[in-house]
């Protein structure tokens, strides 16, 4: 009964989470589409320079408490060696005193960052929207991290979409009303945007704090020494992305500077491919993330029991929901990448190199849950050693290709592409050694047939000059009918269900 349970648990609190993740995709998807066509290309590099160095302090401030609230909380309820209450209070105090040393250094860091190492003056207002999102990021997640470990994902999801919600309102709004004064007062004001989504997602999951009080259990644990011996490896695994992900456009714009481009066309090129490449090629990101957050409640409770066989029904079932779509758009985007580059941004800038790298970006569909899985484990410390090493290998090669002259301007692009290979294959032999998980030889052959008929699919409507968009529908049409023909996404809890009532 446990079992039926907590497998129904996971796959309605997934359906939900996809669903709003869906929801929360579109509406991003409207405010990028507003935001990209107002600004313009200016602005837009204004706001993607911006953005690695906010993602830094954020996610200094942030300490990870999603996962870790999700996790500690999750267990709390099972064997009450933690109060789920002792555990907020923590989390919030931990919060506030990270947030407040990390907005001091962020003001000391901030001028000689922009005029010496991003080189651009105009970056230092944008910027100083950080300050105002950094003690709301840690809040935010302590809450939702919380709703989540108690298994209740679609309050968390909500948060999300009310977060979303309140980023675009605020978004267009004061797009339209300030880019007449300027397209770097816009900007500032598109990254403020963030910070009131954050507010919105907090004022949410207060209202239903009230709905589900968390409970308090006598002679517990020290909650903040648990709170900490996770994060802090977490935290340290985020920031070391993070400053990678700071660094990118530092060492990107050194390099290719030295070696004669011109700084036009560098930051050029660096707004295509953050802009509109990548997220054309991770445009079903949603999907494994939201399968990512559901699952880390059911792993670390199979984790504390030592339910192995529970552990790899996870793995199998997050792995399979997670690469079917991603394979769906990523045959799509073989053929067709300049026909959706232009449907979404109004652009085929970006385009030149996604027929060859797409089918490679399924291993940043299949990486996602893997992390979130170790982490359930709680292999943070293995995970931040392997992290380094992938984040490490992404800078060296940001250098490496910059020197080849056939890749030049777009070694960020294979550099991406090349760590996210490894960093998956690493990822999975962590969770082979740590679970035991083989994934089945039926399976991948299911999958791979599936696959390979699905694109045969798509060739022959191509050749015969069907819309794309058709196109689109018979391949995902054809490939979740034979995901399910396969049983490579069958449902059993969900199918069972109509079979009981079918009978009665």
């Amino acid at each position: 009964m446990r079992k039926k349970f907590n497998r129904n648990t996971f796959f309605y609190a997934t359906l939900i989470v996809i669903a709003s993740g869906f929801i929360v995709k579109l509406l991003g998807l409207i405010n990028k589409i507003a935001i990209t066509r107002v600004l313009g290309t200016e602005g837009m590099s204004l706001y993607v320079l911006s953005f690695p160095t906010i993602m830094l302090f954020v996610s200094l401030s942030g300490m990870s408490l999603y996962v870790t609230m999700s996790k500690l909380v999750s267990e709390a309820m099972i064997n009450r060696k933690y109060s789920p209450k002792n555990l907020l209070k923590s989390a919030f105090k931990i919060s506030m005193i990270v947030s407040f040393f990390t907005c001091l250094l962020y003001i000391i860091l901030l001028r000689p960052l922009t005029h010496f190492f991003l080189k651009n003056d105009a970056l230092y207002t944008p910027l100083l929207t950080g300050l105002v999102l950094i003690p709301l990021v840690g809040m935010s997640d302590g809450l939702k991290g919380y709703f989540n470990g108690l298994k209740q994902s679609t309050i968390a999801t909500a948060g999300n979409l009310a977060e979303q919600i309140g980023r675009i309102g605020f978004s267009i709004t004061f797009l339209f009303i300030m880019i007449p004064y300027g397209t770097t007062l816009a900007t500032v004001f598109c990254l403020l945007a963030l910070s009131f989504g954050e507010i919105c997602a907090i004022v949410f999951c207060l209202i239903k704090l009230k709905k589900y009080p968390p409970a308090h259990f006598e002679h517990t644990e020290n909650e903040t020494k648990a709170i900490l011996a996770m994060s802090i490896p977490n935290t340290f695994s985020r920031l070391l992305g993070n400053f990678t992900y700071f660094l990118e456009p530092i060492l990107y714009t050194g390099v290719l500077s030295y070696l004669g481009y011109t700084l036009h066309a560098i930051h050029q090129t660096y707004t295509i491919i953050d802009a509109y490449t990548i997220p054309l090629l991770t445009f079903f990101s949603f999907l494994p993330f939201a399968i990512s957050n559901t699952i880390v409640p059911g792993v670390s409770i199979a984790a504390t029991q030592r339910n192995a066989t529970s552990i790899t029904y996870y793995i199998q079932k997050a792995l399979l929901f997670c690469a079917i779509p991603a394979l769906i758009l990523l045959i799509n985007l073989f053929y067709f990448s300049k026909d959706y580059m232009h449907l979404i941004y109004r652009t085929t800038e970006g385009t030149e190199y996604i027929s060859f790298l797409c089918f490679l970006f399924l291993f940043y569909y299949i990486d996602i849950p893997l992390v979130s899985i170790l982490q359930a484990l709680g292999k943070s410390k293995q995970l931040f050693i392997s992290s380094t090493i992938i984040h490490i290998l992404r800078l060296a090669l940001i250098v490496i290709f910059s020197c080849i002259p056939s890749f030049g301007l777009y070694s960020i692009l294979f550099a991406s592409t090349a760590t996210l290979l490894v960093g998956t294959i690493i990822h999975f032999i962590q969770i082979k050694k740590y679970t035991g998980y083989t994934p089945s030889a039926a399976r991948l052959c299911y999958l791979m047939i599936t696959f390979l008929i699905t694109f045969l699919l798509m060739v022959i409507l191509h050749r015969w000059g069907v819309h794309y968009l058709l196109i689109f529908c018979a391949t995902a049409s054809c490939m979740l009918i034979l995901s399910i023909a396969f049983r490579l996404i069958w449902i059993e809890s969900l199918f069972s269900k109509f079979k009981r009532s079918s009978k009665t």
